[in-house]
C-alpha cells in the first residue's frame, strides 16, 4: 500500500468526512443574458461545519489555494474569478494566520457573450479545486464539478438614423 493510500484509510478510519461530502457546490439555475452583454455568474460553495478551505490567493505558497477553472465555450468569454477575502484562520500552535474559507461563501464569475451569438443555450463545464482541513488534518486535494447554464438572449437592436426625431 502506497503512503498515500495510507493517509487516505487513516483519515477516514479516524471519522474525517471525504472531500466530496465536506464541500459542495450550487449554481444558479440558468443565467440569462443579452449578445454582445456582460452578466456576473455567481457560484455558492459551502463548506462543511468544523473544516475550511485555503483562500484564494493562499497566505504560503506550499498551500493550496481554492481555485475555480472553467472551459472556454463558444461565444462566451470567462473572465476572472473574483473571490472574497479569507478570514483569518489560526493552527493551533501557529504564530500568524492563515487565510481561509469557511461556512458558505461566493465566487463572481465574469461572462460576456459574443455581438454575434445566437439565442441559444449554452453550458460552460469546470471544476472547483479544493483541499479541505480542520482542527487536525488536511483532506487529500479534491475538485468539485461546476456546470453554468448560459441562456443568450436576443441582442437589442439599434434604431435607424433615420427614425431618430430632431428637435
Amino acid at each position: 500500500m502506497n503512503a498515500s493510500a495510507l493517509v487516505l484509510l487513516v483519515l477516514t478510519a479516524a471519522g474525517a468526512g471525504t472531500p466530496q461530502s465536506v464541500v459542495s457546490v450550487r449554481v444558479p439555475e440558468a443565467i440569462g443574458v443579452v449578445a454582445g452583454e456582460s452578466v456576473e455568474a455567481r457560484i455558492s460553495v459551502t463548506v462543511a461545519q468544523g473544516y475550511h478551505v485555503q483562500a484564494n490567493p493562499a497566505s504560503e505558497d506550499y498551500l493550496i489555494p481554492t481555485r475555480l477553472e472553467l472551459k472556454p465555450a463558444r461565444d462566451i468569454a470567462i473572465g476572472k474569478p473574483a473571490y472574497p477575502s479569507g478570514q483569518p484562520y489560526r493552527l493551533s500552535g501557529a504564530d500568524k494566520d492563515l487565510k481561509t474559507y469557511a461556512g458558505t461563501f461566493a465566487i463572481g464569475i465574469p461572462l460576456k457573450t459574443s455581438r454575434k451569438a445566437q439565442p441559444s443555450r449554452r453550458t460552460v463545464e469546470g471544476r472547483l479545486h479544493y483541499q479541505a482541513c480542520d482542527l487536525k488534518s488536511c483532506l487529500p486535494p479534491a475538485s468539485a464539478q461546476v456546470t453554468l447554464t448560459i441562456e443568450i438572449l436576443p441582442g437589442k437592436s439599434k434604431p435607424a438614423p433615420d427614425s431618430l426625431a430632431r428637435r
